[in-house]
Order: C-alpha cells, then sequence, then structure tokens
C-alpha cells in the first residue's frame, strides 16, 4: 500500500536511506524541501495535495492550513513535541497524526554528563570548582522525570551521585532504586547540580527560585523558555552558577549570553547523533506504514 502524494514540508534531519524508505511508500514523487517554510501560505503551498506530510517541530499546522489542504490525512511529526500542531482541529477533521518519541535520549543523556565532567575536572576554560571536583557523592536534582529524566537517573546513580526529583506524579518504582521525591524548594536547595526536563515553553524557575539557587549548575536543553531571559541573567552572573544548555535549551537568548563566560552552550542539539538520526528514519517510516496498513500506531489524535 502507499499514499497518493507524500511531501517533507521542513528541513528532517534523516538519512538517505531513510528518505529512499519514505519516498518508495508514495504512488506519486515524493515532494522534499529541505528548509523551513516561510508563514502559513508557504506551508499551504508545500503541502498543496498531499494526503501525508513530515513535519519538524518548529513548523505550525494551523487550522487555517488544514481548511486549505483538503487530501491531508496523515501527519508523521519527525521529532516528539507536538506542540505546534492544533490537534484539536486535526481530530475534528479525521486528521491522524504520530510523533517519535525515544529515539534520542541517549545522547542527551551522554552530551549532558559530559559536559559535567568537564565542568567538575575544569578540562576546559570552565572550573566549576577551586579544584578538580568529582561527580560522585554530589547531589542531582531532576524536575521532570520524563524519559531523559529517567536516563539521567539512571547514569547519576551509576556515579554514585545523590538524586532528587520532582514530577507531577511519584513514581515508586524508582524511588526504590534510591531517588528521593521532594518538593520543587527542597530540589533546589539541595541540590548541587539541576536538570529541567519539562515540557515545552513550560517556566519551571522563577525569580525567587533563582534566589535560593547559590552555587549551583543549572541544565537546560528543554525546548522554549523555562525561565526569565533577565532572571537568568542575573543569576548566572553571581559567584559558582553556572549553567549548561545546548541550541534548544536557551536558542531564543543565546545571543544576549555570548558575553558571559559561565554559559557552557553547544551550537547543536544535545539529542542529534549519528545514531539518533538512524532510529528517527526507522520510525517515521514504521509510523507510515502502520498508517496504511491499519496498525497500532503512536496516535496523538485518538
Amino acid at each position: 500500500m502507499q499514499f497518493k502524494q507524500v511531501a517533507i514540508i521542513d528541513y528532517v534531519n534523516i538519512t538517505k536511506e531513510a528518505f529512499e524508505k519514505v519516498s518508495s511508500l508514495s504512488e506519486s514523487e515524493t515532494i522534499i524541501y529541505d528548509s523551513d517554510p516561510r508563514g502559513q501560505e508557504e506551508v499551504k503551498e508545500r503541502i498543496s495535495d498531499a494526503d501525508c506530510i513530515l513535519v519538524g517541530w518548529r513548523t505550525k499546522i494551523t487550522e487555517e492550513v488544514l481548511d486549505s489542504c483538503k487530501n491531508l490525512k496523515f501527519i508523521c511529526l519527525s521529532g516528539t513535541n507536538s506542540d505546534n500542531i492544533d490537534l484539536e482541529a486535526c481530530r475534528k477533521r479525521g486528521i491522524v497524526v504520530s510523533n517519535i518519541i525515544a529515539y534520542g535520549d541517549e545522547g542527551v543523556g551522554e552530551w549532558i554528563f559530559s559536559q559535567l565532567l568537564i565542568l567538575a575536572r575544569g578540562l576546559g576554560k570552565y572550573k566549576w570548582g577551586k579544584g578538580h571536583v568529582e561527580l560522585s557523592g554530589k547531589t542531582l536534582g531532576i524536575i521532570g522525570l520524563g524519559a531523559i529524566g529517567k536516563l539521567l537517573a539512571d547514569i547519576a546513580l551509576g556515579f554514585h551521585m545523590n538524586v532528587l526529583y520532582n514530577s507531577k506524579t511519584r513514581k515508586p518504582e524508582w524511588e526504590k532504586k534510591g531517588l528521593l521525591f521532594v518538593e520543587k524548594e527542597e530540589l533546589l536547595k539541595r541540590s548541587d547540580i539541576i536538570s529541567l526536563q519539562t515540557p515545552k515553553n513550560v517556566k519551571i524557575i522563577s525569580k525567587e527560585d533563582f534566589k535560593i539557587m547559590k552555587g549551583k549548575i543549572l541544565v537546560n536543553n528543554t525546548l522554549g523558555r523555562a525561565f526569565n531571559e533577565g532572571d537568568f541573567k542575573e543569576w548566572i552572573q553571581k559567584e559558582g552558577n553556572f549553567a549548561i544548555v545546548d541550541k534548544s535549551g536557551i536558542a531564543d537568548f543565546k545571543g544576549a549570553l555570548d558575553n558571559i563566560n559561565k554559559v557552557m552552550y553547544s551550537d547543536f542539539i544535545a539529542g542529534t547523533t549519528q545514531e539518533s538520526t538512524v532510529r528517527l528514519g526507522q520510525k517515521i517510516e514504521e509510523n507510515m506504514k502502520a498508517y496504511l496498513l491499519g496498525e497500532p500506531i503512536n496516535h496523538l489524535t485518538k
């Protein structure tokens, strides 16, 4: 079985092999764009008559777009975050939306701990302590114990760290492993390292929160703004405070931090590795085939 027309409407980071497999699921030649559209009119033009589209998390799919694209039946989100897609409007129109989960978590975990080791040991231009310090025995506080939060907890336990967590729900199975659930304020006070693993654009750290975070390392690779820019700039310049962020975690105001020498910043998304790129392509193909065959799928519009 095939779709009548598959369109890749923005930059999707998958391998050449994955592109070929995706293209084989389209009766017509697959339409491919390798840049993000500039506005809703261009989104409509790129979708055109396609019944299946691949789209990244940056491109907005609004009700206006859906009204214009009458043939659209399946949206394959080439990532996890679906905030830019009007799921309710898709649901009303019977358009199935699927996303990809658990494809880049390993890369995120490895990147975060590589940066923590560099900072703790003072291996580059950044040094957290007065000398070389160990992660063993330090306390990691994780806000948001989802897939990546759990991965970080596992790595931290392997380093013989103490692990605190705060989330919407308790995780008894992880508490049996040694994690301790605490309220956010206590976590901020007791943790040496604080890692934010919360949904996109959830403001989790307030100005008052920053005031009680003294001599801490803040790790942030969440999408969007988890805190106010001015509050963060004031905090980061105080003695003993450091931050580790990737492109997704602080991209909105990265320019304002260029002259602050206590922010370890990578100009790439931490979860993007050769292996995650392969996994992403494989899962996209699996979702598309599952839809065509009427098999169970990670369905966001049920």
